[in-house]
């Protein structure tokens, strides 16, 4: 039995970009090993929403607590260093680097946690099998399909066992076959793993088998 608590938690969230409010008070909670969605027209703010809760955008205003912690209260350093450790991001467009293999690139993180090499290599080779990668660890993203390239940047999001996994539209740069066998992964790493997992979609069939789905509308969420 697991106790639930408030693996991601913000209260009076503001971001603005060159005087126009993206972000205008957004407070949530969600709870520990929950799968949240975010949905919205463009321009409601989802993904920006998103990159502050992950650390990658600092807030004009207002807390977030990650897994405890008080992020907006760490310097540089040491919310890079949680950020690589607590953190995983998956993105729409994979951010592969092109001359390094499958295998390397899901093994970089890891490598800049310092952690062991060979540790590393074993977990990353792990992941990619689970993934159905076993076939592929030293080919490059260009020799990768698009599905094939997603489920590198899931492995490499999770070296590093984080809390929390963030995803931006992980399914919106797929045909729906590859969408949703991406998405039926994010659900049994999720269950795996135990992940806390906050996707932004505009998938509303995807969006619908979440735990819970918020709706942004203009800054604000205005549903769950």
């Amino acid at each position: 039995m697991y106790i639930i608590c408030a693996m991601i938690s913000c209260k009076n969230i503001t971001k603005s970009f060159q005087n126009i409010a993206v972000l205008r008070g957004v407070s949530l909670d969600l709870a520990e090993r929950s799968l949240t969605s975010i949905v919205g027209s463009s321009g409601a703010g989802k993904s920006t929403l998103l990159h502050v809760l992950g650390t990658l955008d600092k807030p004009d205003q207002g807390s977030i607590f990650l897994a405890g912690v008080d992020v907006t209260k760490l310097n540089s350093k040491q919310l890079a260093d949680f950020r690589n450790k607590e953190i995983g991001f998956i993105f729409q467009f994979h951010h592969l680097l092109p001359e390094f293999s499958a295998l390397e690139n899901v093994s970089l993180p890891g490598l800049i946690a310092k952690k062991d090499e060979r540790q590393v290599q074993t977990k990353a080779r792990e992941l990619l099998s689970i993934l159905g990668m076993s076939e592929r660890f030293d080919h490059k993203p260009s020799q990768l399909s698009g599905g094939e390239q997603q489920r590198v940047a899931i492995a490499r999001a999770l070296i590093n066992s984080p809390k929390i996994l963030f995803a931006d539209e992980p399914t919106g740069n797929l045909d729906q076959k590859n969408a949703n066998e991406v998405f039926e992964l994010l659900l049994m790493l999720r269950r795996e793993f135990g992940l806390t997992m906050v996707i932004v979609t505009h998938d509303l069939s995807l969006a619908d088998k979440t735990d819970q789905k918020l709706i942004m509308r203009d800054g604000i969420i205005v549903s769950n």
